[in-house]
């Protein structure tokens, strides 16, 4: 963790509120005792201070008081609501997932890691580990909503203003500052159902001495962890919306203690073989059945899962700001965040024959049993009373600083010089078995002059776990990893000269940033000759770059109605890539033919350096559930009794996989795993974005705010895709694929077994993908904006804010040469959403102010695919279809006991409503999409909160 003595020195540094703190760089930039009629302000998407707050470009602004208003509890929460983001995304909801600590918004469906976050500006570190295990991102939950002003969303590409990464949009988090109070906040919610309180505590204030001015914000909060089994509808195998049509694995309790031989198929040893009543040995299991299989101990673990982490943060940040004369400031700020979380995975701590070290077992999950003369497969679970502790916990920390000088030179050119300091560190651990020392413990040595050949013990495998047993084979897996940006600034704005319409503004800056990032497994954990018992796999990595920025803008009056903008910004990376240098540039346009209407254009041209993950990724592991189109290709043959083409021992390997029932499906679903590596041959991503809108003052109570947006990239930076990958392996196979170089390189990446293989004869075994530069996304839309504000006297004041977004067109092509699918849009490969809604509406009347928001998520493709080549299965395919929206409300009322103190009740998911499905849901729990849908609103259902709030 940040355990430097620099760190320690700011922390104590903080609780003192005597440390940084700032004016943004996107924030007011008058001068303490200048006079000036008309504030100028520095917004979003340009360094050029200005008069009016609607430029060339759209920028949505949610303030402190918007983020109360929409009732949630966090700053992603209340990102996660704006219409644009539009695109998938994890966070704790996702259990197994390589970042389950971690939270992030996918703005206009291109990529979390394709969205600036921004802190007064700058850029901070990313979090330590990759998304996904894949990409670079900010952990929107290190930010606090105790110390937040506002926070303004671009949401187009500005690479001519801020360089990589602001391909997408930026978020720019702006601070507090000059507070003159103090603010106390108390909030606490629950769910109507249990679990998952919330608990939060923050104070912010301020004090000023003469040219001294000092501001800090404290936040607390702790949240329960929340498990399946707190949901009546999460809580059992047979919650799901078409229990009957599920794998017969999946409607059965889960193999917590299970031995079996192959014997014409998998077939389960009856645990009366190694004794009577076996299975009362521990509590939480029970003699089981599989019908097509046979008896074991198992339990139904579909609750055990959480969804919601146990998590405790504190956060400190406190700015300073030091006026050394009327032209010129010191200015300084801090922030630091801690977390300790903690979840639970279903699937509880195991080990099974299928995880053992790399080249003993047949089939990569068989032994031979010498005393009985058989096949032998084992599987384990341990429960806590064997183990102890099954959570797994997370501790997270982020430190950032800033400190710098700005002010007047030159009479009234504003100039700016920082440097900043951010760093993030991640360590992560829980108990796991390991697999060489479980395989030593249940089985013993290897019969002489075999690798695969056991006398096991049995006794032991099928007792519960004692001491000596934990002491054995239980260890702790853990792992850290930590990143670091430092970057320095420079700039100067001003007017450059007077033109008939007006004065010509620019803007120089200058920019020089390092970052690196380190993570760092357990050595177990990539180590095929021990490795652990659950087949644990991780992503390892090690890199550090130079950046150098210089970019300028302009803003010309052309007429009294009429600003044109441009902008040009050249970037160098120093690093071992193909990226050296890329030159972005920038036009706006700016048309007031009236008062109370702006017509605006934007277009500018974006590069994206690859993340720093994807070039210097080491071997890294995973496993993913995929479609296996050949195999279910071949079934289609087989059912319809055609010829495969295939020898009569491969021909048996495939029927035995075929749900003969239906053609074109397996019996069970398919997963394989898989390894990836960095690319240091990749070369940036780049395009455009362009906007044309309007801001319309209809009348003093009306604004109407319309764009329409197109974002374009090339070159995209992604681990090959999954179903592309293995639709072009059957292809390949089939003899439907004419690139044969393409055939060569992906029939060499894919491993599968061989036919002979009891049970797993032909499936995928192991895949490898890199990164590459695939080819071409391209997303056009439109985002309206209606608010709106009415007093009715007596009857007390009335207001609106609807945003709406809609995608009119996704454009994808995933390789040169591939065709360009400009239908993509309604494919069900798209798993964002064609549209979204984020409203907010208020009423205010005496000491009484009530608040509604409104959430709606579009429709989208249900579990089912309708292609009829990637889903040959007729029956299958007749359920696809798309479902209806999806919408939630938030509900406040606030009553306000004087000038300075109010209470407020909130109602969070009014009416209790659950993520969209359908009968296609035949997957796992929690049967809906994890990665479209918020997970914490969908499983917490309504929830209440109540809030006080102090003023001193």
């Amino acid at each position: 963790m940040l355990n430097s003595k620099l760190s320690l020195a700011i922390k104590t540094a903080l609780f003192g509120s005597m440390v940084f703190s700032s004016q943004s760089a996107i924030a007011n930039n008058d001068q303490k005792g200048a006079d000036k009629e008309i504030e100028r302000i520095v917004t979003t998407g340009s360094r050029i201070s200005r008069a009016d707050i609607e430029g060339p470009s759209p920028v949505v602004v949610m303030t402190a008081e918007d983020i109360d208003a929409k009732g949630f509890n966090n700053v992603f929460e209340a990102i996660q609501s704006l219409s644009s983001a539009t695109g998938s995304t994890q966070g704790q909801g996702y259990t197994n997932s390589f970042t389950p600590n971690a939270e992030t918004v996918n703005l206009r469906g291109m990529g979390a890691n394709r969205t600036l976050v921004l802190l007064n500006g700058r850029r901070v570190a990313n979090y330590p580990r990759a998304f996904n295990g894949q990409n670079n991102v900010f952990n929107l939950s290190s930010i606090s909503a105790a110390s937040i002003s506002r926070i303004e969303i671009l949401t187009g590409g500005s690479s001519a203003v801020y360089g990589s990464d602001a391909i997408a949009g930026v978020v720019n988090i702006i601070t507090k500052t000059e507070m003159d109070d103090v603010t106390v906040r108390l909030r606490h919610s629950t769910s109507d159902q249990g679990g998952g309180d919330n608990s939060k505590f923050s104070i912010a204030g301020g004090l000023s001495q003469g040219d001294l001015n000092v501001s800090y914000a404290l936040e607390y909060s702790k949240q329960d962890m929340l498990l399946g089994s707190e949901r009546d509808w999460l809580d059992d195998n047979y919650d799901g919306p078409n229990t009957e049509k599920e794998p017969e694995y999946q409607r059965v309790n889960q193999r917590n203690i299970m031995a079996a031989t192959f014997d014409g198929g998998f077939k389960y040893l009856h645990p009366n073989e190694f004794g009577n009543n076996v299975c009362d040995q521990w509590d939480e299991y029970a003699l089981s059945e599989r019908p097509s299989r046979g008896f074991y101990c198992g339990k139904d673990t579909t609750g055990d899962s959480s969804y919601i982490n146990d998590r405790e943060q504190l956060s400190l940040y406190t700015n300073l700001t030091y006026q050394l004369s009327n032209n010129h400031e010191f200015f300084a700020e801090a922030l630091y965040w801690d977390s300790e979380a903690k979840n639970r995975g279903g699937y509880g701590i195991g080990w099974g024959t299928d995880r053992l070290p790399e080249g003993i077992a047949i089939g990569d999950q068989w032994l031979w049993d010498a005393t009985n003369e058989r096949y032998l497969y084992l599987t384990r679970t341990f429960s806590p009373a064997e183990v102890g502790d099954v959570r797994a916990h997370f501790e997270d920390e982020m430190l950032y600083s800033a400190a710098g000088f700005k002010g007047l030179i030159f009479d009234d050119w504003n100039y700016e010089v920082s440097l900043s300091h951010s760093a993030s560190d991640s360590f992560e651990y829980e108990n796991l078995i390991a697999s060489d020392k479980a395989l030593d413990y249940f089985l013993g040595q290897p019969i002489a002059g075999t690798v695969n050949e056991f006398n096991p013990n049995f006794a032991r495998f099928w007792r519960p776990l004692d001491q000596a047993g934990r002491d054995a084979i239980v260890e702790v897996n853990d792992s850290s990893a930590d990143a670091s940006v430092t970057t320095v600034n420079g700039s100067i704005t001003g007017a450059l000269f007077e033109l008939p319409a007006g004065a010509v503004d620019f803007a120089l800056a200058l920019e020089w940033s390092t970052e690196d990032y380190a993570i760092r497994v357990d050595p177990r954990t990539l180590d095929k000759t021990t490795g652990w018992g659950n087949g644990l796999t991780g992503t390892e990595g090690k890199g550090e770059r130079d950046r150098y920025g210089a970019a300028l803008e302009f803003r010309l009056p052309v007429t009294e109605q009429l600003l044109a903008s441009i902008a040009g910004r050249y970037d160098y990376y120093d690093d071992e890539t193909a990226v050296d240098g890329a030159f972005t540039y920038q036009l706006g346009l700016e048309y007031r033919p009236i008062d109370t209407l702006l017509m605006r254009a934007n277009y500018g041209t974006t590069f994206r350096a690859p993340d720093i993950h994807q070039v210097f990724a080491g071997p890294s592991g995973f496993y993913e559930s995929f479609t296996d189109y050949w195999l279910e290709s071949k079934c289609v043959q087989i059912v319809n009794q055609q010829s495969t083409g295939l020898s009569a021992v491969e021909n048996d390997a495939v029927s035995y996989h075929c749900d003969m029932d239906s053609a074109g499906k397996l019996r069970e679903g398919q997963r394989y795993q898989g390894t990836r590596t960095g690319n240091k041959d990749l070369k940036e991503e780049t395009g455009y974005s362009a906007t044309l809108g309007f801001v319309w003052s209809v009348t003093e109570e009306i604004d109407l705010i319309a764009d329409l947006y197109r974002i374009r990239i090339k070159d995209q930076v992604e681990s090959w895709d999954t179903d592309h990958f293995f639709t072009t392996e059957a292809k390949c196979r089939n003899g439907q694929e004419p690139n044969q170089a393409l055939c060569d390189d992906v029939l060499n990446r894919i491993k599968r077994f061989d036919a002979a293989q009891p049970d797993v004869g032909l499936k995928v075994n192991t895949a490898h993908t890199t990164y590459i530069n695939q080819s071409l996304k391209e997303q056009t839309g439109f985002d309206i904006n209606l608010k709106a504000g009415f007093d009715f006297g007596t009857y007390g004041e009335f207001d609106m804010d609807l945003k709406f977004t809609h995608v009119l067109e996704v454009v994808n092509q995933q390789f040169p040469g591939d065709a360009i699918d400009k239908e993509y849009r309604d494919n069900y490969l798209n798993n964002d959403f064609r549209s979204r809604w984020d409203n907010k509406f208020g009423w205010r009347i005496n000491d009484w102010l009530v608040q509604l928001q409104q959430t709606r998520f579009g429709s989208s493709w249900n579990y089912e695919d309708p292609d009829k080549i990637r889903n040959p299965s007729d029956e299958k395919r007749a359920l696809a279809a798309r479902m209806k929206p999806w919408l939630i409300y938030n509900l406040g009322v606030t009553y306000i006991l004087n000038d300075n103190h109010n209470i407020k009740l909130g109602v969070n998911n009014l009416r209790d409503s659950r993520a969209r499905n359908d009968k296609s849901y035949t997957g796992d729990d929690p049967w809906f999409n994890r990665g479209r849908y918020p997970v914490t609103t969908a499983v917490m259902g309504r929830t209440f909160s109540l809030e006080w709030v102090g003023k001193f």
